[in-house]
């Protein structure tokens, strides 16, 4: 009885494996972040790859150095960046000439020179990054380095800073109230100045351009990238982590982010000339106007007082004084007749020849 029981069991167990044999070979998708998101992972976007971490950084030395120690545990095959083809090639130019001065600094026995993060000017690539958003160039070259000695690919995901510009030029150009509070908001940042008091925030339009539109292009670009079955890694600022987040889980992620990144590229990119001719251009033009023309009315008036001032009354007066009795006309008669006697003189002259 007790060895029937025991073959049973054993079929049961040998029957239950079989089903489940080709479940646990299945390739699964974990979202590892600062929200874990294991169970909707297979309906999304996410459901085509292995597994896909997404690592936040916050512009920190440590946050970089975590984000670095966290890729060499998953050593994932593909790695995504928030930062675009342009600012990714500037990013490794700036490196590559800082690496180049600072061996010629130690060569010549200057020290080691390089410059601290606190010294050094702001580039480019931070400038764009911290207006517009995206991964630091000093970020975006230590990746690129650890992902060059892992044999890992490189993707820059992020929308091109111009249509970014330009996007942001066309929301800009009739709405002044909200480029004043773009202007404050982006001096606010570059200066560090972020928790002060008064500094106003984005509106609602321009968080959509600069955070919505870019999260779906990112979640489009990841989506289009990533091959199947791979192991991905996507490297964004903690401030766009959950957006991305949320695109890459969600059911309709790709369909709006091709339809976001169609109208961006359809948009003509001529806005940002036209938001500085309009509110820097023309307004300069105009005050260089109004101030010449406000001269030349000043002018003109101190020219009309000096002229009055100088009255020919006196002269008049001399000469009468001279001639008693003798009137302008009659004085300027002589001359007449002087100037008509020497052309009469001068006829024949110009017969004989």
């Amino acid at each position: 009885m007790q060895m029937q029981l025991q073959r049973s069991s054993a079929a049961a167990i040998a029957r239950s494996l079989q089903v489940l044999g080709p479940v646990a070979h299945r390739p699964t998708t974990r979202l590892c972040s600062s929200q874990a998101a294991e169970g909707p992972a297979a309906t999304g976007p996410a459901g085509r790859w292995r597994s896909l971490r997404v690592i936040p950084l916050d512009g920190s030395a440590a946050s970089l150095e975590a984000s670095l120690r966290t890729l060499r545990e998953l050593r994932p095959q593909q790695v995504m960046l928030e930062t675009c083809a342009q600012r990714q090639d500037l990013a490794l130019r700036r490196t590559a000439v800082e690496a180049e001065a600072a061996a010629e600094a130690t060569e010549s026995g200057g020290g080691d020179g390089s410059a601290s993060p606190a010294t050094s000017p702001l580039s480019h690539v931070d400038a764009i990054a911290t207006v517009h958003g995206g991964l630091r160039g000093a970020d975006v070259a230590a990746l690129c380095k650890w992902a060059e000695t892992a044999d890992a690919q490189v993707y820059p995901i992020d929308r091109p800073y111009q249509e970014t510009q330009n996007l942001v030029a066309r929301r800009l150009l009739l709405r002044p109230r909200e480029l004043l509070a773009f202007v404050r908001h982006s001096a606010a940042l570059l200066t560090g100045g972020t928790g002060q008091a008064g500094v106003p925030s984005l509106s609602l339009g321009m968080r959509d351009v600069l955070e919505e539109e870019r999260e779906q292009h990112m979640a489009a670009e990841t989506a289009k990238r990533g091959v199947q079955g791979a192991d991905l890694a996507i490297v964004c600022t903690s401030d766009r982590a959950a957006g991305l987040e949320r695109h890459l889980l969600g059911v309709g992620a790709g369909s709006s982010a091709t339809a976001v990144r169609g109208k961006a590229s359809q948009a003509a990119r001529i806005w940002p000339f036209l938001l500085v001719l309009v509110y820097v251009v023309v307004p300069i033009y105009a005050i260089v106007l109004v101030s010449w023309r406000v001269s030349r009315l000043i002018a003109a008036y101190l020219q009309g007082s000096f002229t009055l001032s100088q009255a020919p009354a006196p002269v008049v007066q001399e000469q009468s004084a001279a001639s008693p009795g003798v009137t302008p006309q009659q004085s300027a008669a002589p001359v007449v007749q002087e100037q008509s006697a020497e052309q009469s003189a001068a006829s024949p002259v110009a017969q004989r020849q």
